[in-house]
């Protein structure tokens, strides 16, 4: 196959399928993460997954929003490894019930479990970082009752 185009400064160039092309052993991969780095919590920070993590504080921050302006948004910090996570409604109001409050300075110390789920944002389905209460492991053990010898009328009569 050759290419053709109407420069004639360019010459034609033969295409050849199925090349294969060889990589250098000093050209790593790159995953998008790595090639564009964000300071903010994502769904590629979660790996698929969810985790639990306690909010180290909540604070209101100046953000350049999509369309380049500025916008004050409430941002969760985390107590270990995690970045922070700007909020939205949804998230802020998971958020509050999990505190139960909308007190953003009682926030502190409150675990919040953070998950990946799909929802459609602006027509296109995306995947994005929600909040949830985390699930507790212990279940509650039953109270015993202070008498050993529970009173049963179990007496059958013939």
């Amino acid at each position: 196959m050759v290419i053709r185009t109407n420069d004639r400064r360019q010459l034609w160039l033969p295409l050849v399928r199925n090349t294969v092309h060889h990589r250098k052993e000093d050209d790593a991969m790159v995953k998008r993460s790595e090639a564009f780095p964000s300071k903010w919590l994502g769904v590629i920070d979660l790996n698929g997954g969810s985790a639990v993590a306690a909010i180290k504080v909540a604070a209101f921050e100046t953000l350049k929003g999509f369309d380049g302006t500025d916008t004050k948004k409430v941002v969760i910090y985390f107590a270990h490894k995690l970045k922070p996570l700007p909020l939205n409604v949804t998230n802020y109001n998971s958020v509050a019930d999990i505190a139960g409050t909308e007190e953003t300075d009682d926030w502190a110390g409150t675990k919040v479990e953070l998950f990946v789920s799909r929802e459609i944002v602006k027509g296109k389905m995306t995947d994005c970082v929600r909040i949830r209460k985390p699930a507790t492991a212990a279940k509650a053990k039953p109270k015993k009752s202070d008498d050993p010898k529970p009173d049963y009328n179990d007496e059958v009569k013939f």
